[in-house]
């Protein structure tokens, strides 16, 4: 299998961080437990503090594509897109190289 990595670019509706980091906790909790998925990271700009940047990597497009169309992943994202301005972008790569830790 071929893994993956999704990332997605956010920007956070002012005022609404603290509620953004913990339901994508919740999101985060539910992947870690689904099958494929192999690690999550959350990260804010310090340029743009409004805007984040999520990534998860997975076993194989396959994995990504059932964990998004799980009845479980709409209601759990929900939450997490109430606290996002619409402008975000998302795209999922080919993991072709690593190096270091």
């Amino acid at each position: 299998m071929e893994r993956v990595r999704v990332i997605r670019l956010l920007h956070v509706r002012d005022g609404w961080e603290a509620d953004f980091v913990e339901s994508y906790q919740g999101v985060r909790d539910r992947a870690l437990n689904f099958p494929g998925h192999l690690g999550e990271q959350l990260c804010r700009s310090l340029d743009n503090p409004a805007q984040w940047l999520l990534t998860s990597e997975w076993d194989s497009l396959e994995s990504v594509q059932q964990w998004r169309t799980d009845p479980d992943h709409r209601t759990l994202v929900e939450p997490m897109n109430a606290c996002l301005h619409d402008e975000r972008w998302t795209a999922v790569f080919q993991v072709r190289e690593t190096a270091g830790t």
